[in-house]
């Protein structure tokens, strides 16, 4: 089927497992077609006038070293099969989450957090299935049928075997009708639970903020309402699968009556012995479970369908943009400036642009301020200096260099970042700090607190770095949480640092204290956005947006000697802020 072709990779490597594993099960089934037989000869000796109860214990042997056959073959086959299969679960998960890490954020923007965990727990679950136990039972429903009937036709009477099978065409033909109405519905199954798991995770993360404002019955009946679309598409599905083993039992019934009323006859008059007619009612019963396992099959296979379907959509999605014509070696001074050349950009789906025909620079080594009202475009100019977003229009360069030719790790390895949220892992206080520099010392780290004015703090905690900070850091102040993760910014003292609102959370004197100690990181080009009187006066240079596009750039007194109009606006907002 096409929708694993992704795996083939996989198959190529693994498929010594698969064949070992078909191997032992179909030993097991070959074992298991000669019970009946032996049954039927048993039957036969007990009948016999006199008994040889020599044959009989050696008959009893036989069957108990096939039990024993049987019994190996199968712990053979399930640690080969679902072993593989179980391989496949870890190959397909690291494979989609590595995928998921190389997406751009316009992605993410797209899609929700609960959907892609969904992928990553339920799909992959019901793809492991479908490449698992779904082999087991499709070589069962394959090899025991045929040889099932074989032995039907070849032991017995060929007229028995003939009208036993009657019923089976129809059972194949109602499982084909029922094959892909199972698989639309599964496909709504994992939506819905996609969004169930969405449902709660938000619930847990916003947990504090629900209590506050005793919003728990909302909440309750919002989780509930999801929780019930969920079961609906369960039900639905079910309704599906609950008639599987209903038309099994119906059609073997059939051929069971068919069998005792034409095979009862037979034996009256003489043309099979009663031997025979044991064995071919074991043999039909061994056809119960192939046609149980072909119904397992369909529901497998078609969930695994609707699920590899899923996946291979979200891998099929282009990575961020790659480096143009890319560089092998950094060419790029340590003071180049940076430079926005008449750059537009909108987010997708957006009416308006964010940013619009912007041109500035950013003296490289210098510590510089982005400014702005909310909405200005601020932490967009953030995004597109990581290289988050493209713009449509317009050049970013180094230098002379175009950013987009540099390669992204290349690039990012360089740059500081100190996003608005800044995110604490529930993990130690060392870890947070040095998370993209797991190889640095303690030296490192506690320079990299020192910097961001948090070190003191931080000794103050049962454990010094080495305390638990809580999912989300949520042992921590709001001051506390932004420094530690301006430190994680500042760890191997990046040539670039782009701080977004660093100081919201802290004090004055803490600000001026990170600022100087800023300012001593030389060679360092710092881009801070930032609407505090406090921040911009000690800047070299500040860049005003105002709506996605240059209002002015110049030096705190400049600005204010040139009189302009919005930079003096928020100044005056901030110190009436200040003075309350």
């Amino acid at each position: 089927m096409r929708e694993y072709i992704t795996l083939l990779d996989f198959f190529r490597r693994h498929r010594h497992r698969y064949i070992l594993g078909v191997v032992w099960l179909l030993a097991v089934d070959f074992l298991q077609l000669l019970i009946p037989r032996l049954l039927g000869f048993f039957t036969d000796q007990l009948l016999a006038t006199p008994v040889n109860m020599g044959q009989l214990r050696h008959t009893l042997y036989l069957i108990l070293a096939i039990a024993v056959g049987i019994a190996f073959f199968r712990y053979l086959w399930r640690l080969y099969i679902m072993g593989a299969a179980r391989i496949l679960e870890k190959y397909l998960r690291d494979l989609l989450f590595k995928h998921l890490q190389h997406l751009p954020p316009s992605f993410y923007l797209r899609n929700k957090t609960g959907e892609l965990m969904a992928h990553l727990t339920n799909d992959i679950n019901a793809i492991r299935n479908s490449l698992g136990l779904s082999i087991v039972l499709l070589v069962d429903a394959i090899f025991l049928t045929a040889m099932a009937v074989f032995f039907m036709f070849t032991t017995v009477d060929y007229r028995l075997a003939l009208l036993a099978l009657i019923p089976l065409p129809l059972l194949a033909l109602s499982f084909q009708r029922l094959g892909q109405n199972l698989y639309n519905r599964f496909l709504r199954v994992q939506e819905s639970f996609g969004s169930l798991t969405e449902t709660a995770q938000e619930n847990l993360n916003a947990l504090r903020l629900v209590k506050a404002f005793a919003l728990e019955d909302v909440e309750k009946t919002r989780f509930a309402k999801t929780a019930a679309t969920y079961m609906d598409s369960n039900f639905s599905l079910y309704r599906i699968w609950g008639l599987y083993n209903p038309l099994i039992l119906f059609f073997g019934i059939i051929s069971f009556i068919i069998v005792v009323i034409f095979g009862g006859s037979l034996v009256i008059e003489g043309e099979i012995s009663i031997g025979d007619f044991v064995a071919f009612n074991g043999y039909l019963a061994l056809l119960a479970w192939p046609m149980m396992a072909a119904g397992w099959v369909i529901n497998f296979a078609q969930r695994g369908r609707a699920s590899m379907q899923r996946i291979n959509t979200l891998l099929k999605e282009e990575k961020g943009e790659p480096a143009r014509d890319p560089f092998k070696a950094w060419p790029a001074s340590p003071g180049d400036d940076l430079h926005f050349q008449n750059i537009t950009f909108r987010y997708a789906g957006a009416k308006n642009n964010s940013l619009t025909d912007l041109t500035f620079s950013i003296p490289g080594g210098k510590l510089t301020a982005i400014t702005g009202q909310i909405g200005s475009g601020k932490s967009t100019v953030f995004y597109l200096l990581l290289r988050f977003f493209s713009p449509q229009q317009g050049d970013i360069l180094l230098g002379s260099y175009p950013l987009n030719r540099f390669p992204l790790d290349m690039w990012r390895s360089r740059v500081g970042y100190l996003p608005q949220d800044g995110f604490i892992f529930a993990d130690t206080i060392a870890a947070n700090i040095s998370f993209a520099h797991v190889e640095a010392t303690q030296a490192e780290i506690e320079e990299a607190a020192r910097l961001a004015a948090v070190h003191r703090e931080i000794m103050a905690f049962p454990g010094g770095y080495e305390a638990q900070v809580g999912e989300r850091g949520v042992t921590l102040s709001g001051g506390q949480q932004q420094r530690i993760s301006l430190a994680r910014a500042l760890m191997g003292r990046p040539p670039f640092l782009l701080l977004d609102d660093p100081f919201s959370a802290v004090d004055v004197p803490t600000e001026e204290k990170i600022i100087a100690n800023l300012r001593s990181m030389k060679d360092t080009t710092i881009v801070i956005s930032s609407h505090r009187a406090q921040t911009l006066k000690r800047a070299d240079k500040i860049i005003v947006l105002d709506k996605g596009r240059l209002a002015a750039a110049g030096t705190h007194t400049e600005l204010l000697e040139q009189r302009e109009e919005s930079y003096i606006r928020l100044c005056r907002q901030q110190l009436w802020q200040e003075s309350l």
